[in-house]
């Protein structure tokens, strides 16, 4: 599909007033608005195909061909005009469109509809140049209606037309004379799996609004769940526009635990870069958006690790590398599944579908020959594959200083380094979200110069 482009790198959306007719507007590029598509043939708003009507000197959008029609005449790959009794369509300086005859609005463009998501969303979260991995804020792109710039860069409408989509998430574009210039999407998104009702749902919202009022997260949400719709609380009323739900069928607990890792074929995630995966009782103590900008700097999986490891341990892959053959090295750290991050999905795909596979493998053992449930977990297939089949496809250094494992109601000897993660023991609290409750408040509660931690320690474990 394609966007509808004037001269000015405006673009034609529809006001939905609830009737059957819908207002046109121009919006420009950085906007949030609803924009009307086009294959080349048809035209369509919301899905629903529609057409262009005239009433009093306006352009009206109707779900049905109207007695007094715009007629459509395509004349070239990416233009073409409408024309209402042989007289152009433009638009005025209120933004509706008028009959007129105004020579360099008359004509209209078609951008590829991927490419002006690209564009979006670099005025919102910036975006990355490939070559010198350097990040251009959204605070330094200018857009001055006939031409998008930053620095010494100008892209003019002839540049946005010609551009091309590389991967899922980078946009060339031809510059003024020779060279070309890649852009590549900063676009964040954290996810959950959250299956049940009650108190996973109300720990997973816990860390949600953590990520946005202590991380101040500026990336979208989405949250894979076996119920149909989830009614969040009130204090999360005001980021619901960012949060999306995917529903998955879940019958046990092996499926809760391997549907983080069965997201590579979800649409959703093609538009997204980076992507973290976050567990439910993790709380965020700090502001991450710069742990979201380490992963741009590498096609590397990045983990955390929660423990040394001197031993073959069965939550770590021990069983599996006994059984395998020690035919690869063992780590001397266990990888802790509940929180990683990596660039794309296209980076990350098939280290998750092979952990997916390892479990599915492992389940039927399982079946066949009794064997306990271990063996079958998420954890310990991760920490396998990525020994047995990923050794340089991952990284432990970076995730690992920004996450605190184990934390605990001892509030004050959690260090503010990113992520709690509250896989440990409940002490004096009735449940876990009680106490992640507690956490959250006493974060919003002690300024961060006021809260005095404790620095993070490693176990050992055989």
């Amino acid at each position: 599909m394609y966007v509808i482009v004037n001269y000015h790198l405006q673009v034609v959306g529809a006001v939905d007033n609830g009737g059957d007719y819908k207002d046109i507007k121009l919006y420009n590029i950085d906007d949030d608005f609803t924009p009307i598509l086009v294959d080349k043939k048809k035209f369509f708003f919301n899905g629903d195909e529609c057409f262009f009507s005239s009433y009093n000197r306006k352009i009206l959008l109707a779900n049905h061909q109207e007695a007094f029609p715009i007629e459509v005449n395509f004349c070239g790959e990416n233009e073409f005009y409408l024309s209402i009794n042989g007289g152009f369509v433009s638009s005025n300086t209120t933004s509706l469109f008028v009959q007129a005859f105004c020579g360099e609005w008359e004509r209209f463009y078609l951008i590829d509809e991927e490419n002006l998501r690209i564009i979006r969303s670099a005025f919102k979260n910036g975006f990355y140049i490939q070559g010198n991995n350097t990040y251009v804020s959204p605070e330094k792109l200018e857009y001055d209606h006939k031409c998008i710039k930053f620095d010494n860069y100008v892209f003019d409408l002839k540049s946005i037309i010609s551009a091309k989509k590389v991967g899922m998430n980078k946009l060339m574009l031809p510059r003024e004379g020779l060279g070309l210039f890649i852009m590549e999407l900063f676009n964040p998104l954290a996810y959950y799996s959250c299956f049940g009702s009650g108190e996973i749902i109300a720990c997973m919202e816990e860390s949600i609004y953590s990520l946005f009022t202590i991380g101040n997260f500026v990336g979208d949400i989405l949250v894979i769940t076996d119920q149909e719709k989830i009614t969040f609380s009130e204090k999360l009323q005001p980021y619901l526009n960012r949060i999306h739900l995917q529903q998955a069928n879940a019958y046990d607990f092996f499926d809760f635990t391997i549907s983080r890792y069965m997201v590579y074929d979800l649409p959703i995630m093609d538009k997204y870069s980076p992507i973290m995966y976050i567990d439910c009782d993790i709380i965020i103590n700090e502001d991450v958006n710069k742990i979201f900008h380490s992963a741009m700097g590498t096609d590397k999986v990045l983990f955390s690790e929660e423990f040394k490891v001197d031993t073959a341990s069965p939550w770590f892959g021990g069983v599996h590398w006994y059984e395998a053959g020690q035919d690869y090295k063992l780590m001397d750290y266990g990888i802790n599944s509940g929180i990683f991050l990596f660039k794309s999905i296209e980076t990350a795909k098939e280290l998750l579908f092979t952990v997916v596979q390892s479990m599915l493998h492992s389940q039927k053992v399982k079946l066949s020959r009794e064997k306990g449930i271990l063996e079958t977990l998420d954890q310990p297939n991760l920490n396998y594959v990525l020994m047995a089949h990923f050794p340089n496809h991952f990284d432990v250094e970076i995730l690992t200083q920004h996450v605190s494992h184990a934390a605990n109601e001892n509030f004050a000897n959690i260090p503010l380094v990113g992520f709690a993660h509250f896989n440990g023991g409940l002490g004096n609290f009735g449940s876990r979200v009680d106490l992640m409750r507690k956490y959250v408040e006493y974060l919003l509660s002690n300024p961060k110069g006021d809260i005095e931690v404790g620095e993070k320690n490693y176990l050992s474990i055989s």
